[in-house]
């Protein structure tokens, strides 16, 4: 931890220790449009299930750096492996939703992930 002439640590400890990072190709920008609509109600709907397994929080994002694909991209981050593992579960169930919802079908790749620094500009 470096600490500044103003006092300020730039690098703590992180509140967040575990985090997923899963990637969504859908098959056009309709079904990005959709998609993101419809999960981020399912979430919204499971706020509490999530906040109680112990997810600290999610950001959706558009990927838009390959012309020609649609992405979505969803950063998850968690108190710790056990939070990870209840979130898990309920995954399950906001997929299932998610299809039954919208028949929409996605390639879903995650990655996973141990904070190591955090760094806030």
């Amino acid at each position: 931890m470096r600490f500044y002439a103003d006092g300020v640590s730039k690098m703590s400890k992180p509140e967040t220790l575990l985090m997923s990072y899963i990637i969504c190709d859908l098959l056009s920008k309709s079904d990005q449009t959709v998609a993101h609509e419809a999960w981020v109600k399912i979430i919204e709907d499971m706020h509490e299930d999530f906040k109680k397994a112990g997810a600290l929080r999610q950001t959706v994002s558009q990927i838009w750096n390959r012309k020609g694909t649609f992405k979505l991209g969803f950063m998850w981050e968690y108190k710790d492996e056990k939070a990870f593992n209840a979130c898990q579960k309920l995954f399950r169930i906001a997929e299932a939703e998610f299809v039954k919802k919208t028949g929409i079908s996605w390639r879903i790749t995650p990655t996973r992930g141990i904070v190591l620094a955090d760094m806030q500009f």
